[in-house]
């Protein structure tokens, strides 16, 4: 009886979690501020004790956890809709570096070491500050870069080259399986990709491992192929 009860508190505690979290949306996933972090850590830890709680405290644990979410989307709503509560809530962004020179204060005030900093330059390809003007520690963490002009990266428009608008590919097959709701997206059929797919070599699509369209009806197809590669980085 006890073993059933667990199952039945974890499918609940996961149908729950998974309620809460497409309701709060996808920026739970990628841009997290302090407070994001801290309640998703919250909301996850009420959930696991959920999946294991006693039938009493069932309903108990599962009021606070649906609390959270829903003081959460609230405090969503207030910073959408207020840019005061937003400083307060989310924070401000903090300036760490400007025309080429390290700013003490902002990193006082980010509590950020030196080291970590220049991580971040690493991770963002700069291996010289002397290649960074401007860089600011957003309030989820991430720091952005502006670089010197004589640093910064060559645009189509600074070379007067005239070029096309790249667009979203469609995945026609995966894993050797036609997706024709997607076909049917990009206003083509089976027999068209067919068609396209001999003109490219692919007579069997069974092995396929994707195939790509993009806006210009021009296919492309990655075959399966077995054995590993060998590892260059070893």
């Amino acid at each position: 009886m006890q073993f059933i009860q667990v199952v039945l508190t974890t499918l609940l505690s996961v149908f729950t979690l998974f309620c809460i979290t497409r309701i709060l949306g996808y920026r739970q996933l990628s841009e997290l501020s302090l407070f994001d972090y801290v309640n998703g850590i919250t909301i996850g830890s009420i959930a696991a004790e959920l999946a294991t709680a006693e039938r009493g405290e069932i309903l108990t644990i599962l009021i606070a956890m649906v609390l959270y979410g829903v003081v959460t989307l609230l405090i969503a709503f207030v910073t959408d809709k207020s840019l005061t509560m937003r400083k307060v809530i989310t924070g401000k962004p903090i300036t760490l570096m400007k025309q080429g020179k390290l700013c003490y204060d902002g990193f006082k005030s980010a509590r950020l070491d030196i080291n970590e900093f220049l991580m971040k330059c690493r991770n963002n390809g700069y291996f010289d500050l002397t290649q960074v003007d401007t860089a600011v520690l957003e309030p989820n963490g991430r720091v952005s870069f502006i670089p010197t002009a004589a640093n910064k990266p060559v645009t189509v428009s600074d070379i007067k080259v005239s070029t096309t608008q790249d667009t979203l590919v469609a995945n026609v097959i995966i894993d050797g399986r036609i997706d024709s709701h997607t076909l049917g997206n990009i206003g083509k059929d089976k027999k068209w990709l067919i068609s396209k797919l001999k003109d490219i070599g692919v007579d069997d699509i069974s092995k396929v491992f994707l195939a790509i369209c993009d806006s210009r009806g021009t296919v492309t197809a990655f075959e399966k192929t077995k054995g590993q590669p060998k590892n260059i980085l070893e």
